[in-house]
């Protein structure tokens, strides 16, 4: 038997990825007006853009339920034990429907909770290492040290288009204090110690894109990129291939910001997630 990983929605891991390591993925959900989605199942990234374009309304989410985690772990009852890796406890319930859930197992193998104060793949780095640990042999103790690991040494940057988002979603964090400054301003936000911090606030796309590009590539000991993006491809491979260039020995892939993401950060938004070496 092998510890098996659990993780939510928010992680924006490739299904092949999700595939390869056997991952259990509880959705979050998403609320159009009356309409609810399960993020990944009910609702795919592209379909998810096009309405949060489109639509007047703005979206919101919601944690999984504890018997979402309960069913979930209750599947897995053959493993030698189980990590569940989750989005920042600061942004998010998720990990405390995670922990109820685990308090209504009847028949389940021991379960290691990780909080990994990040978010899609700041979170998603932490997931596969901990399922690469897995792979490997390790024991319970040891995949989730790897899942915590990754996480400590992952940064999360993001070019936004509007605070809007992050502030109707009660997620904007301490980049309220770019609240009320010029309005023409393309915010450019890290996530640290599971909270969104304000950087700088370059006044044009262009200028905010550049500055995004030299914080990447000025990353200490960067290992492994993705370049995340919500609806606008074309600019996330041009970043991208300009990263590769400047960075010839780094791996980098372009990865889509999944819908739960999305809801807080708009179509227009445009980061990387950059894990260091050590992780």
């Amino acid at each position: 038997m092998t510890i098996r990983i659990v993780t939510d929605s928010t992680a924006d891991l490739d299904s092949s990825e999700i595939e390869q390591y056997g991952i259990t993925v509880v959705p979050l959900m998403i609320h159009f007006g009356s309409e609810s989605y399960r993020a990944g199942i009910d609702i795919q990234t592209d379909e998810f853009y096009r309405r949060l374009r489109d639509s007047e309304m703005l979206p919101r989410t919601s944690q999984p339920s504890p018997a979402a985690f309960q069913n979930a772990y209750e599947s897995l009852r053959d493993a030698a034990g189980i990590v569940s890796v989750h989005i920042s406890g600061k942004l998010s319930g998720t990990l405390n429907s995670a922990r109820a859930g685990m308090g209504l197992l009847e028949s389940a193998p021991p379960v290691e909770l990780v909080d990994t104060n990040s978010a899609s793949m700041g979170l998603g780095f932490a997931v596969l290492a901990a399922a690469r640990a897995a792979a490997g042999g390790a024991d319970l103790a040891a995949v989730a040290a790897a899942a915590r690991e990754a996480a400590a040494q992952t940064r999360l940057l993001m070019l936004v288009d509007t605070l809007e988002y992050l502030q109707k979603g009660g997620r904007i964090g301490k980049a309220r204090a770019f609240l009320g400054t010029v309005l023409k301003t393309k915010p450019l936000l890290e996530l640290r110690d599971g909270v969104i911090e304000p950087l700088e606030r370059p006044r044009t796309r262009q200028r905010a894109t550049e500055r995004l590009f030299d914080l990447i590539v000025r990353t200490p000991e960067a290992a492994e990129i993705v370049v995340l993006h919500g609806s606008i491809p074309e600019e996330a491979k041009a970043l991208a291939q300009r990263v590769r260039e400047v960075l010839p020995g780094v791996s980098v892939r372009i990865g889509h910001c999944s819908p739960v993401i999305g809801v807080h950060t708009g179509p227009g938004a445009l980061g990387a997630a950059i894990l260091r070496s050590g992780a």
